[in-house]
């Protein structure tokens, strides 16, 4: 999984900063090319009969837009550069996810980094409709991030484990992680189960926890074993009432510095795992979160 070109879309507000000091991060370990990407989005005046002074007013805003935008991409620039980090900037106009995902496609992108959460033309919060569409249609992992941490650090790596084909990719990602940064890397499965079957007798809930423990070994058993050389890596079951909050719970308890996890889950039926647990953690655990998204189709 090389990593040689980052993108960080930024729209200017603090998470998408946060991003910024994890791309930066990320280029300096994998020595890669960082693209600066702004979008700046438009009204679209084309059904209203607009006056004229009114649209030379709009062109006078937009420009002064860009302008701005320009002026802070290309310090920016500078920053990474004078770290000895390739970069580059550019500024797009159009709809924010769309223009992401282009710029991934045309710069042969191999990782993205944004917020969470960020700012749309009028500086208001939105929880996450840009964030949510590129992790939903984008074919390179994601970083996204939220809140910043104080000193940036990756000492332990979460997997969560669904037992489908996709946990393959999201494994292997978090292993080169783990041997780029000399990291500990958590394999966790999280049973879902209401907490009424607590009070169940017989070792119910062994065995279901041996079950998954003797799936995740299965996991493991597969890589090959110069992947996992040097690689300090722990099995984890879990029980709780959704896997999502399961995630978030074992991140918080274990103080784990990022999670990497894929966008794909077979429960089943074959199923789009994004907007369930995968987006549910994206957007609610407290440190950053790389999604990947398998390069296969489910039969």
């Amino acid at each position: 999984m090389p990593v040689k070109r980052i993108l960080w879309a930024s729209d200017g507000s603090k998470e998408s900063d946060n991003a910024l000091r994890w791309a930066k991060m990320f280029a300096t370990r994998f020595d890669a090319r960082v693209t600066a990407l702004s979008v700046l989005e438009t009204l679209n005046l084309d059904t209203l009969e607009v006056a004229d002074d009114l649209r030379r007013e709009m062109s006078r805003i937009d420009s002064a837009i860009k302008k701005k935008e320009t002026k802070r991409l290309t310090h920016v620039r500078t920053v990474l550069e004078k770290r000895g980090i390739k970069a580059e900037m550019r500024i797009a106009r159009g709809v924010p996810h769309q223009e992401i995902i282009k710029a991934v496609q045309s710069r042969a992108i191999d990782l993205i980094a944004m917020g969470k959460r960020g700012l749309n033309l009028w500086g208001r919060m939105l929880l996450g409709s840009t964030t949510s569409r590129v992790l939903r249609e984008a074919h390179v992992p994601v970083l996204t991030v939220r809140q910043a941490a104080r000193k940036l650090t990756v000492k332990k790596i979460l997997v969560p484990a669904s037992f489908s084909p996709g946990d393959s990719a999201s494994l292997e990602w978090a292993l080169e992680l783990a041997r780029k940064f000399g990291a500990a890397l958590f394999l966790l499965h999280v049973i879902e189960v209401h907490k009424s079957y607590n009070g169940v007798t017989g070792g119910f809930m062994g065995r279901l926890r041996d079950s998954a423990t003797r799936q995740l070994q299965a996991m493991l058993d597969a890589v090959p074993s110069q992947k996992l050389k040097g690689v300090t890596l722990t099995p984890k079951v879990k029980a709780f009432p959704r896997a999502w909050s399961g995630v978030v719970d074992f991140v918080r308890q274990e103080g784990i510095d990022i999670i990497v996890m894929s966008t794909h889950a077979r429960k089943g039926a074959p199923r789009f795992f994004l907007g369930s647990v995968a987006e549910s953690v994206a957007k609610e655990a407290p440190c950053p979160v790389i999604t990947v998204t398998p390069q296969f189709d489910f039969p």
